[in-house]
């Protein structure tokens, strides 16, 4: 049974396998006024005249003398970061064994690595956690986040700087140039310079290792980048240079990234970043009990498991509004009521970042008799670039949700007109929305209208 079984039929208390049938036509139409509202705003009642404040000082200190209340909430801000990666080990939940498969490829094989996932899936944080094991372990970390427009030299030129003249083999250690902090990036020309020069100097050095990371890979545009980057790999690995690459990016396979050049193939491992198992989870949540005080319901962790999917950021993002919303209501403890406001937060944040084009239609989009088969739409289009195929939509589904009924949903979506693209593919008919923005968007809008159970507290089976 796929996500959304697991939803209607646990938390909803039905014992019955999803098969399209959800009661009365108000009960199967989602209405965007029951999501788009926020019944309660943070902290304040109707009529207070006291003006908005910040709840805390730019240091990190309660701004009022409520210690349990305020450090809670400075605490969750900390912990549950949704717009932040993970950088502290001590709040890194789950990917323990992805952790140890990466260190290994790095020391025991001295590969180059290629981490890929969807968006949310923990490619930053994983990396930061990385680099700092390696500096504890004595290596020489550069760590830079690409960007469309970075430039091979200016980045590697940064690399550079970083390490001291003294970790070259030529280097006099009692020369002028090391005892003046002289850095390798000093051994590279003023202007330009290409990836055999770069991979010459890199040769060189000794007594330490060097571990470059370039972020957000996928967000290079310019070819020429991407092809300095696989000489540079060829030429390290030739030479058997004491610097290795770990290259992460949005992508559903390595040969998104890196496939289009055969000769690297063999100097790399890619390394998929999966979604977060129940017990990661959990754990992810245990660690913002214990730094916050917070206590969520077995519940609560429940939907929180079943909202995210799989999903850190999402997990994250939830945890985040609902142990906010408990502490507005001077409460520690977190339940389903917390987490439904904090839908009707995340949607009306959500809402918000969709195109004009989405915004005008999204009423006649979430009104539907289909709504579990709506949803699973929505998930299927979670891959790293959007894109997604029939059999993506079944697996979030009933084996009892019939072929019929999916491809009637999507031509009902398609027919609004400016939504849904459709290409011819290998495997069958290619579905795209063309807002990257509108399928989380109805995710948490149909999460928020039916896993809320009408706005009172789910009955957890």
């Amino acid at each position: 049974m796929g996500i959304f079984g697991s939803i209607w039929n646990r938390l909803r208390g039905r014992s019955d396998d999803m098969d399209g049938d959800y009661g009365d036509s108000a009960e199967r139409t989602v209405a965007l006024d029951d999501v788009a509202s926020i019944k309660r705003r943070r902290g304040r009642n109707d009529g207070e005249d006291a003006f908005p404040t910040f709840r805390a000082s730019a240091i990190d200190r309660p701004q009022d003398n409520g210690p349990a209340f305020s450090s809670a909430r400075l605490a969750l801000n900390e912990v549950f970061t949704p717009a932040q990666p993970v950088t502290d080990r001590a709040r890194f939940a789950g990917r323990l064994d992805v952790l140890v498969r990466l260190i290994s490829i790095l020391e025991d094989q001295r590969a180059h690595v290629v981490l890929y996932g969807e968006r949310g899936i923990g490619k930053t944080s994983l990396v930061h956690i990385l680099a700092d094991i390696a500096r504890e372990s004595r290596y020489h970390v550069a760590y830079a986040s690409c960007g469309s427009g970075s430039r091979f030299d200016e980045i590697f030129r940064g690399v550079l700087k970083d390490i001291p003249m003294l970790y070259t083999k030529n280097a006099n250690p009692a020369g002028r140039d090391v005892e003046s902090g002289a850095s390798l990036a000093d051994l590279l020309p003023e202007g330009t310079f290409d990836a055999r020069h770069l991979g010459d100097i890199c040769a060189t050095i000794t007594g330490t290792r060097v571990l470059v990371i370039l972020d957000e890979y996928d967000r290079i545009q310019d070819p020429s980048f991407r092809q300095s980057i696989a000489e540079l790999v060829k030429n390290l690995s030739d030479r058997a240079a004491r610097v290795q690459l770990v290259i992460a990016g949005v992508s559903a396979n390595l040969q998104e990234l890196v496939g289009y050049i055969p000769s690297i193939r063999r100097n790399v491992v890619g390394l998929p970043m999966p979604r977060l198992d129940s017990k990661e989870i959990a754990a992810l949540i245990d660690i913002g009990e214990r730094e916050a005080g917070v206590k969520f319901s077995p519940r609560a962790v429940e939907t929180i498991d079943l909202l995210s999917n799989g999903s850190p950021y999402l997990a994250r993002l939830v945890c985040h509004h609902a142990g906010i919303n408990a502490l507005n209501d001077s409460r520690m403890d977190v339940d389903i009521p917390d987490i439904n406001l904090g839908l009707d937060e995340i949607v009306e944040e959500a809402e918000n970042r969709l195109s004009p084009i989405a915004r005008t239609r999204k009423n006649e989009l979430l009104t539907t008799k289909d709504v579990a088969v709506l949803g699973a739409i929505a998930r299927g289009a979670s891959t790293p670039d959007g894109s997604f195929l029939l059999d993506d939509v079944k697996a979030n589904l009933s084996d009892k949700t019939t072929e019929a009924t999916i491809l009637a949903e999507l031509k009902r979506i398609a027919d609004l007109g400016g939504l849904l693209e459709q290409s011819k593919g290998a495997a069958g008919t290619v579905y795209r929305f063309t807002d990257e923005a509108l399928p989380f968007f109805i995710w948490m809008s149909v999460a928020r209208s039916h896993v809320s159970d009408g706005g009172s507290q789910l009955r957890v089976a």
